[in-house]
């Protein structure tokens, strides 16, 4: 009994190195029997091979990629927005208010335009000169038949330059001298102005008002003189009867009669009312009230 136990402990440890030796052999065998066994196919693509994981600092830099991109037009629905935008105005937007001068200018064009039908005393130049003060807006709808000249209180001695060249040098036919509310010098000569620089004084000095009357009445006595002195300096012309001196004022308020119109206060020195109105109803306002000359004929309006 003890011999047969021995026996068989003795074949055992013979056999264990064998189990062993081919329990490690047989995936390699198998292995390799399923290799022999699987038909041949092509060889794997680089694409279909699983990507290995790289950390940040070991990913391959791939080569960088041109785009070309046409230009594309707009489509036709954007193409108005394209454009700059156009300012609307608004239409509760206050309207821009005309310079002061602007209506009397007009006024006093007009005028002209009844005294001297087309044709008359040729077109190219000047038909009317017009002596205003300074305190309107210069030069405002002083174009084509207009000439206009002006200066603190509308007075001939200091426009007197621009006047003889628009009379002697244009023969503009027309002298009017303007006068409205809005002149701020024939105001100021009618009170103490001396406290101003003596330049400004000077130039007030010149125009012969009341001091301490109405400011209408400072602008009508103004009006007056100056009408006066262009009458005397270009007597020689009025006898002619190439010009004609009128005084006007503009009646913005409406104190001479209706509001906004220009009332001619003389012509060529006279100042009787009836005598203006049929002078301007006939259309004679040359070599008239003067004395100096005959009217000139002409048929009623």
């Amino acid at each position: 009994m003890t011999s047969s136990l021995a026996a068989l402990a003795a074949a055992c440890c013979l056999l264990l190195p064998a189990l062993s030796l081919a329990q490690t052999q047989t995936p390699a065998i198998a292995h390799g029997a399923a290799e022999a066994a699987t038909p041949a196919t092509p060889a794997a693509t680089a694409h279909d091979a699983p990507h290995e994981k790289l950390s940040p600092s070991m990913r391959p830099l791939s080569p960088p990629v041109r785009v070309n991109h046409p230009p594309r037009r707009l489509p036709q629905q954007a193409a108005p927005y394209a454009r700059p935008a156009v300012r609307h105005q608004q239409p509760h937007a206050p309207a821009h208010r005309q310079p002061a001068m602007a209506v009397p200018l007009r006024a006093a064009a007009a005028l002209a335009s009844r005294l001297l039908p087309r044709g008359q005393h040729g077109d190219k130049s000047p038909r009317l000169t017009v002596l205003a003060c300074a305190d309107g807006a210069p030069r405002h709808g002083a174009q084509g038949a207009l000439y206009l000249v002006q200066n603190p209180g509308n007075q001939l001695l200091l426009g007197e330059a621009g006047v003889s060249h628009a009379v002697r040098q244009l023969r503009t036919p027309l002298l009017l001298v303007l006068a409205s509310a809005d002149c701020k010098a024939v105001n100021t000569a009618r009170s103490d102005f001396s406290a101003l620089p003596l330049a400004e004084q000077r130039t007030l000095l010149s125009i012969n008002v009341d001091k301490g009357g109405t400011p209408l009445s400072a602008q009508l006595d103004n009006l007056d003189n100056q009408v006066e002195a262009a009458v005397l300096h270009y007597g020689g012309e009025v006898e002619a009867g190439r010009l004609s001196v009128i005084g006007a004022y503009y009646d913005a308020a409406g104190q001479l009669g209706k509001r906004g119109q220009l009332v001619v206060t003389s012509i060529n020195g006279e100042r009787d009312k009836a005598t203006i109105a049929r002078l301007l109803r006939q259309r004679a306002v040359f070599n008239a009230a003067t004395g100096i000359g005959t009217p000139l004929a002409s048929s009623s309006h």
